[in-house]
């Protein structure tokens, strides 16, 4: 597991090799969820968008909302099949070998996929990228 601090209110949590069930994939992100509630400290209303690949699960926590929430944590799960995955690094050697590559501001980025399993043990190397921030990726980056 991996938790990345976007800012005071909001993360990205990355699950590697997570097996959950297919039917009850939202109960099963909210029990994930509560089980962090005190570690980082959640409380108000929060968009989850969920990306479950065979790799593992990928989600990330937006605040939408707090005023009127003191110490309580409501949901609202968003999971997104379709969406696609990237690992970014500054190392192009980790990457080289997979069918595309994109380079971006300094970075090397290539999709995640079924073939992704080599990488797993060196992910200390990079950063998963998925959601929002893969818009400018897909949009100026260059493949090599």
């Amino acid at each position: 597991m991996k938790i990345e601090k976007i800012n005071a209110t909001d993360y990205k949590i990355y699950f590697y090799k997570t097996k959950l069930l297919k039917d009850n994939l939202i109960d099963d992100i909210k029990d994930i969820i509560k089980k962090l509630q005190k570690r980082l400290k959640l409380k108000g209303f929060y968009r989850v968008i969920v990306l479950y690949k065979n790799i593992g699960l990928f989600f990330q926590l937006i605040r939408l909302e707090d005023s009127f929430y003191k110490n309580t944590l409501d949901l609202k799960i968003e999971i997104r099949d379709n969406d696609d995955v990237y690992f970014k690094t500054k190392d192009y050697f980790l990457i080289k070998d997979f069918a595309q590559v994109k380079y971006f501001d300094g970075y090397y980025y290539c999709l995640v996929d079924e073939c992704f399993d080599e990488i797993l043990e060196k992910v200390e190397f990079g950063d998963f990228i998925f959601g929002y921030d893969i818009y400018d990726v897909i949009d100026k980056a260059y493949v090599i």
